[in-house]
């Protein structure tokens, strides 16, 4: 008989703390909406599995390896068990170190312990359930943000309106992933899990905390479907050149971000979520399985040359000067080169977490859109998710070619792009390895 519980914290900061997300430094104002950490965990007779959503940028694998390590202890759950998934928004607290924002010690030991918290809290509410799980598509709320140009460059966001662009240069993923848990006698629902492919970067909130387009999903669903007390985690896709942003159209104010943008992608994926909880047959068995690989993966180089003459502009800026693009990404430069000298080789954790069904399949990259679908087209499973950022943060992984040719923003070299271009396709090997482990 399958087990279930959930549980959420707020691990919302006070306003005027960092809020990464951007080139330069932002701190936040008044809250909108809360920041949480959601979280399930499920058991059946072979042991449990826990899944978890944070709303942050992401969230660092040394944070991951404190909440596993606590959790453990507690319940007996193994690391290898617990997928720990960061949504993406743009508008969390300070959990990471990207261009000119830093992480904060405090604020990332708060998330750990809030993540160790909610899997030991839903471990002890578990009762037996019965789940309604399948798939919906959100369509025409995110779009692939990087673009073939006339002359045989690709670009990101290019502008709306521009004369030179060809065609989008990657796919996107409609799919809207959905599992509801419901007491076994058929009363509330207890919780959900929700899966979709989209970057969190609409603004709902401007320049304060929020767990942008989550928020109003979440909230949709608690109100038609559920409680209060529902607890709703949310898992991004492959989003790595995927936004809301319709670049192929002159004008559309409503999804270049802000509160009615937030709504209509929330409100959609909501929907979405609402069809596959009225229409799918319930089940009260499940079969749990995880499955874990870590591929080491060769760091790209940072040529001596680069180095440099990055280290020669910063020298050159005046004091207190403001920083600019350029000095932002040469500081990157020479941040990189020194990572690299420490960590050639990069741990790139793939995880693979079975619910009945659903099988999720994680990575901690910003991952390509391509990529999660190919991992879906060769997955054992009726329905796959693919969880970005999810463990970690390796930063952005675009396609081989993309990252040869370093065109548009996500293949930029720095910090926050920083893997060989091979990597791409080695993590849809290993995502398909441990789909095929976690097939029973």
């Amino acid at each position: 008989m399958l087990k279930a519980g959930f549980a959420e914290k707020d691990i919302t900061p006070a306003p005027g703390t960092e809020m990464p997300g951007m080139f330069g430094k932002r701190f936040s104002g008044p809250v909108h909406d809360p920041l949480w950490v959601n979280g399930a965990v499920f058991e059946d007779e072979g042991g449990a599995v826990a899944v978890v959503g944070v709303d942050a940028l992401s969230v660092k694998g040394s944070t991951v390896r404190k909440a596993r390590a606590k959790i453990t202890a507690a319940t007996g759950i193994a690391g290898g068990r617990v997928m720990v998934g960061a949504s993406h928004t743009h508008n969390g607290g300070p959990t990471c170190d990207v261009f000119l924002s830093e992480s904060d010690p405090a604020y990332c030991d708060l998330v750990a312990e809030a993540i160790a918290e909610v899997v030991i809290r839903a471990w002890g509410k578990r009762q037996e359930v019965v789940i309604k799980a399948g798939a919906g598509k959100a369509e025409q709320v995110a779009f692939n943000r990087r673009f073939r140009m006339a002359g045989g460059t690709e670009r990101t966001h290019p502008g709306r309106g521009n004369a030179d662009v060809l065609e989008p240069a990657g796919p996107v993923d409609p799919m809207v992933g959905a599992l509801g848990v419901y007491a076994q006698d058929g009363g509330a629902l207890l919780g959900c899990l929700v899966n979709f492919t989209c970057h969190c970067t609409v603004g709902v909130g401007g320049g304060s905390y929020s767990a942008d387009y989550p928020y109003y999903m979440r909230e949709a669903v608690k109100a038609v479907a559920g409680t209060p007390e529902t607890v709703v985690v949310f898992t991004n896709g492959a989003c790595g050149d995927v936004t809301q942003v319709n670049n192929l159209k002159p004008v559309d104010a409503l999804r270049d971000g802000g509160e009615a943008c937030g709504r209509l992608i929330g409100w959609t994926v909501a929907a979405e979520v609402l069809k596959v909880l009225a229409q799918m047959e319930t089940l009260s068995s499940a079969p749990l399985a995880a499955a874990q690989e870590v591929v080491m993966v060769e760091a790209r180089p940072v040529l001596p040359a680069v180095e440099a003459a990055a280290r020669a502009r910063l020298a050159a800026r005046a004091a207190g000067a403001a920083w600019d693009r350029d000095d932002i990404l040469a500081r990157e430069e020479v941040l990189l080169a020194e990572m690299n000298r420490v960590e050639p080789k990069v741990p790139v954790e793939v995880q693979s977490v079975r619910i009945g069904p659903v099988a999720l399949v994680s990575n901690p990259a910003e991952y390509f859109c391509a990529f999660g679908l190919e991992i879906k087209r060769r997955s054992p499973h009726p329905f796959t998710w693919v969880v970005e950022l999810a463990n970690g943060c390796v930063g952005y992984v675009p396609g081989y070619e993309q990252v040869v040719k370093g065109e548009g923003y996500e293949p930029h070299l720095c910090r926050s792009s920083k893997l060989a271009p091979e990597a791409g396709s080695r993590i849809v090997e290993a995502s398909v390895k441990v789909l095929q482990a976690t097939r029973g």
